[in-house]
């Protein structure tokens, strides 16, 4: 689900109001005389926020949507943050739910109280953080509750200084739940310190089974990463299918509170794991190199996904033993590999024929003949070479050619206008592409890019060109009128950007009655005018949902709409003044949304 949860919230109050005053509508009456027992089958197809949506509409609407919400029985909230209130507008009175999953960032341990449905056979709580008396109304009230998935967004003090362990936070749900003993799937900590996350394997002898015993999927972000942990989860986790490992240390760690070679072997025990994710945030593993990532490469054949990042003494004998470990392998992905180089991925489409997605992040060694060694991956899907700043021209040649790419990032690369020309009449079909910081191209690009002979201009619902200095009026021109399907749009620090350009893409789609554009970042774009809010006010951007603006504008005073006042008129969008990347994908600012 896309929509905001301000948008559901707004179509469940005002959904009575809008229909009395159209109610006299044709259109309304046409709706109304259908039987009450097809708009409920049509409305139970529809995604959650769609219901909500046409609830609005008219009474009819309204009332068959609730009887369609109360009678669903997968619900997936999981792409926007409900409150407790709106949470329990979508839940109240559905006794039928059997699998819910729910982004938590928003809910308090009240929310049980909505949650705890008896008819759960399947929970899913993300990005929780929830005390002990949450997990006890599971426990009561779930009885039937036979698989439960656990994101420990941010791990409250409760959980571990009051008791001998995070395993004894969840016996009350063990205790109540007799089902779900073994069944435990998933479960994400963070943040969570290295002391504290080792708490998860001690065994409780009052469950006659262990927390990690069925344990498949294991995310921990911590402050150090060190063989000691590493060892433990392989010792205690025998079922490991997904591994995540990700550290933040504010200085280098020192010997033992450190990653070593010696964990990287550890790991090399697990022969089921599939999925592995190893970073290190602001510092490197300086004790890892070529011969832990062997070891690793030695005992997992069975890897389809690998993440590694911070991996500074690691070359490309490392990287292509993982490459070259097993034929399964379908995800691959680098950041800051500072001596990942050109030779690592020759004779990548032989060495592993099934890769979908590569993405080597910030790789300085990296040239344009990395771009031509993947061109024989024809299942190629995602390439994010973002950061790679010696990526040019030749490369995106070969890249144009790739016949199933729908997403590319080529943040910082050293393209020009002739590399976008040939993207342009490529037989790639990208539906996402990045742009950002490319300083060699310009409008003309852009134009070459949306003109071309090929399919891009019919495909891309998403494009990022942020911090390009040569990005003009045109180019938002261009955007406007060949590439009506568009998305997002992210038009950051483009300092050449007027209001006029603005007014043109507000208008888009116009014609047609449907307007594509849900998300627009505009953030530090200096040369728009005081008062270019007005420019988003109904009609213009009737579809947006998402505005990015730098700080300055939110605390603009005496311009005209308010921020306030343009949010009263378009109550489905949100607005952010942090700077944020688009969406606010993180979701840690107080203030993304100014009106709730």
């Amino acid at each position: 689900m896309k929509r905001k949860p301000r948008a559901a919230a707004a179509a469940g109050d005002a959904g009575c109001t809008r229909g009395e005053a159209s109610g006299s509508s044709e259109g309304e009456g046409l709706v109304e005389r259908l039987p009450e027992a097809l708009l409920v089958e049509v409305l139970g197809r529809l995604e959650v926020d769609d219901a909500c949506s046409a609830a609005a509409s008219c009474r009819a609407l309204h009332g068959s949507a609730a009887a369609a919400i109360s009678s669903i029985t997968t619900i997936d909230l999981s792409a926007f943050a409900p409150s407790n209130a709106i949470l329990s507008r979508i839940l109240e009175g559905n006794g039928a739910v059997r699998s819910l999953t729910v982004n938590c960032s928003l809910l308090d341990d009240s929310s049980a109280s909505v949650i705890a449905k008896g008819s759960l056979r399947e929970l899913s709580l993300l990005k929780c953080s929830f005390t002990l008396s949450f997990f006890m109304a599971i426990g009561e009230r779930c009885r039937d509750l036979r698989s439960l998935k656990l994101e420990v967004a941010v791990a409250p003090e409760v959980l571990y200084s009051r008791y001998s362990g995070f395993s004894t936070c969840l016996a009350p749900i063990y205790a109540g739940c007799i089902y779900l003993e073994s069944n435990l799937k998933e479960l994400l900590l963070q943040p969570v310190s290295h002391s504290r996350a080792k708490t998860v394997f001690p065994r409780i002898t009052s469950l006659t089974k262990h927390v990690t015993d069925s344990l498949e999927s294991l995310s921990l972000v911590l402050d150090t990463m060190t063989d000691e942990l590493v060892m433990l989860i392989t010792s205690n986790v025998h079922n490991l299918v997904e591994l995540c490992l990700e550290d933040e240390p504010v200085t280098q760690p020192n010997l033992p509170e450190d990653l070593t070679n010696v964990g990287l072997q550890a790991l090399g025990l697990c022969h089921n794991l599939r999925h592995l994710s190893l970073t290190r945030r602001y510092c490197d593993f300086r004790r890892v190199n070529d011969f832990g990532i062997l070891m690793l490469a030695e005992g997992c054949k069975q890897l389809r996904a690998i993440r590694l990042s911070g991996f500074s003494k690691v070359s490309d004998a490392g990287y292509a033993a993982l490459l070259h470990s097993g034929k399964d392998l379908k995800k691959f992905e680098v950041s800051n590999g500072l001596c990942l180089s050109d030779l690592a991925c020759l004779d990548l489409d032989k060495a592993a024929p099934n890769i979908t997605e590569v993405r080597l992040l910030n790789c300085a060694l990296l040239t344009s003949d990395t771009a031509i060694s993947l061109a024989p991956c024809t299942n190629l899907r995602v390439l994010d070479l973002s950061g790679c700043k010696s990526i040019a021209d030749s490369g995106l040649v070969s890249i144009s050619q790739l016949p199933k790419l729908t997403l590319l990032d080529l943040a910082g690369a050293d393209i020009t206008d002739a590399g976008l020309s040939a993207l342009g009449n490529g037989r790639c079909l990208i539906s996402s592409l990045c742009l950002r910081g490319c300083r060699r191209i310009g409008s003309n690009g852009i134009a070459s890019l949306l003109c071309g002979t090929g399919t891009i201009n019919k495909t891309l619902v998403s494009l990022d060109i942020g911090n390009v200095p040569r990005i003009s009026c045109r180019a938002v021109t261009v955007i406007a009128k060949n590439c009506e399907q568009i998305n997002s749009l992210c038009l950051r620090n483009c300092l050449l950007i007027t209001d006029s350009s603005l007014e043109v893409l507000g208008s888009m789609g116009r014609d047609s009655s449907k307007c594509s554009l849900r998300m627009l970042d505009l953030a530090y774009c200096s040369k728009l005018s005081r008062n270019f809010l007005r420019l988003f006010e109904p009609p213009l951007f009737r579809g947006l949902r998402w505005l990015g603006v730098g700080k300055n504008v939110v605390q603009r005073r005496g311009c005209s709409p308010t921020v306030a006042e343009l949010l009263e008129r378009k109550p489905g969008l949100t607005i952010c003044g942090n700077a944020c990347d688009m969406g606010c994908r993180n979701k840690c600012h107080p203030d993304i949304r100014f009106l709730q």
